[in-house]
């Protein structure tokens, strides 16, 4: 499938970001280093119902290739190892899903293509981020 997802992405900036890390459960050295660096994520479908993030900033990085609809052991940027399953809402949002702790904690995360660009929404406990992101 072609969505309008894939390709190369520059964050642009982000709303309450800090607060979400929080939530999440990342330490105060780590939320400072977060909150300044610059990233790029690029979203590739690379066949057999799989697709790839590949997530590059200056401080730290993520690459992950997932079968879609499939839970898969992620290792995050802030250090968490969560069960995560990715589906598809359609062509244009990816929704991720990430549970921790026995499945006690839970985030989710919605790639979101929006006029032109994709906006990445993360939720947990109740704090929303927007990271905004533009075409590279």
């Amino acid at each position: 499938m072609a969505s309008p997802l894939f390709g190369k992405w520059k964050l642009e900036k982000s709303d309450n970001f800090d607060n979400y890390m929080k939530a999440v459960g990342v330490n105060i050295a780590l939320r400072k280093m977060g909150a300044v660096v610059s990233s790029t994520s690029e979203i590739s479908d690379v066949g057999g119902n799989k697709l790839r993030i590949n997530t590059q900033s200056t401080f730290k990085s993520a690459d992950v290739t997932f079968p879609l609809g499939e839970e898969f052991e992620e290792h995050t940027m802030d250090g968490r190892v969560t069960k995560t399953t990715i589906v598809w809402e359609g062509n244009d949002k990816l929704h991720q899903v990430q549970k921790w702790n026995d499945g006690k904690r839970i985030c989710t995360l919605d790639w979101i293509y929006v006029d032109g660009g994709m906006d990445l929404r993360l939720e947990c406990d109740g704090v929303v981020c927007v990271r905004h992101h533009s075409k590279c």
